[in-house]
């Protein structure tokens, strides 16, 4: 690392107070200020004291009088008292207050988090949904990220680890709709970067087999094993949600352009490689697949006030059944046409895709129509 990078590093990190991670940045930080201060005002209590003794302050220390060498020794050594007192007694007073308690925090936090329970909840996503990991993490969005956990367990299914249908409805809905808000004005085109979400829904090809075929505890197992796998797979770019049953929620965050045929090509192929049962008796080994469903958010963009998310859950839900018909382990989209005309047809589209697709409104993609 070149010295000057080190410099606007150690800068950028010491301006910012949430980024302080040693004691070393605090003193750096805290001593500059006090130095820089001390230094100036003793300059000019030496000039004061030079103009009371009729004596010439730019005169050079081995030049001058014994009055102002002592003159000059005195503030110097001051500069120095003053700066090493005043930063020692705020560093000790940082460290007591500030350092040491947060730090005990997260070590606490970071235990709980070996939870595979929680750990899901202390990656932030009650606060921050969808992450910019563009830039490093403060201390500050740490402990907020841990704060969330204080009261994290109503969001959380307790089989899977991922969130339940409350954490959709209490925190991720008026979490979008915010968003939404920050994006551009309907009939904008979108710009590059600019962002954009998919909303997947995903139902375990066969479930009922699994738990007839090989019992519930196995069944439990399978749905544990999907969780982890699709959170590992979003990561901070979404969130799984279990919506009931063998039914997985994800809403994804990127930037535009985006293709999010690639994320359902992704979660098939996650379910193919990871997710399986093993028979008790016998040994044999069964592969689980999914059917995936998906729509852009918003699918209509000069609709986008008038379809809600759950609108767009339901029309995922209708692609995904859709995949289910199409021979399962695959996925399908809605891609749309043409805005609705009205709320009426908003409706009967939620309900019924063939109705979209007849009236002009919507057509279905799948893995064939990629070129």
């Amino acid at each position: 690392m070149s010295l000057v990078k080190w410099f606007k590093e150690t800068y950028s990190r010491i301006t910012n107070v949430g980024s302080w991670y040693s004691m070393s940045d605090v003193v750096i930080f805290v001593g500059v200020i006090v130095f820089v201060f001390s230094s100036i005002m003793n300059f000019l209590g030496y000039l004061f004291a030079c103009t009371l003794c009729d004596l010439k302050w730019y005169v050079a220390i081995w030049d001058a009088e014994r009055l102002q060498a002592g003159l000059d020794i005195f503030f110097f050594i001051n500069v120095l008292i003053t700066t090493v007192v005043i930063t020692s007694i705020f560093t000790s007073l940082y460290d007591r207050l500030i350092n040491t308690p947060v730090k005990t925090l997260l070590f606490k936090m970071r235990d709980m988090g070996s939870n595979e329970m929680f750990s899901y909840l202390i990656s932030g996503k009650l606060s921050r949904p969808f992450k910019d990991k563009s830039g490093n993490e403060t201390w500050v969005e740490m402990v907020q990220d841990y704060v969330d956990t204080a009261s994290a367990e109503k969001y959380l299914d307790e089989l899977t680890g991922c969130f339940n249908r409350k954490y959709f409805q209490q925190v991720l809905v008026h979490f979008i709709k915010t968003q939404m808000m920050c994006n551009p004005a309907d009939n904008s085109p979108k710009t590059y970067n600019t962002d954009v979400f998919g909303v997947f829904l995903i139902d375990i090809d066969h479930f009922k087999s699994v738990n007839d075929d090989y019992g519930h505890a196995a069944g439990d197992e399978v749905l544990k094993n999907v969780g982890k796998h699709l959170r590992d797979l979003i990561g901070d770019q979404g969130v799984v949600i279990r919506n009931g049953g063998e039914e997985f929620l994800v809403v994804y965050c990127t930037k535009f352009p985006f293709d999010f045929a690639s994320v359902a090509t992704s979660i098939n192929a996650c379910f193919r490689q990871h997710i399986s049962v093993t028979s008790p008796v016998t040994g044999e080994v069964r592969k689980v697949t999914c059917s995936v469903g998906f729509v852009s958010y918003p699918l209509f963009e000069e609709k986008a006030g008038e379809l809600s998310l759950q609108n767009h859950v339901d029309l995922a839900d209708q692609a995904m059944y859709l995949a289910k018909t199409g021979g399962r382990n695959t996925w399908r989209e809605l891609v749309a046409l043409k805005n609705p005309d009205s709320h009426t047809d908003i409706s009967k589209l939620c309900g019924d895709p063939s109705y979209g697709v007849d009236n002009g409104y919507v057509t279905v993609r799948t893995p064939n129509s990629i070129k």
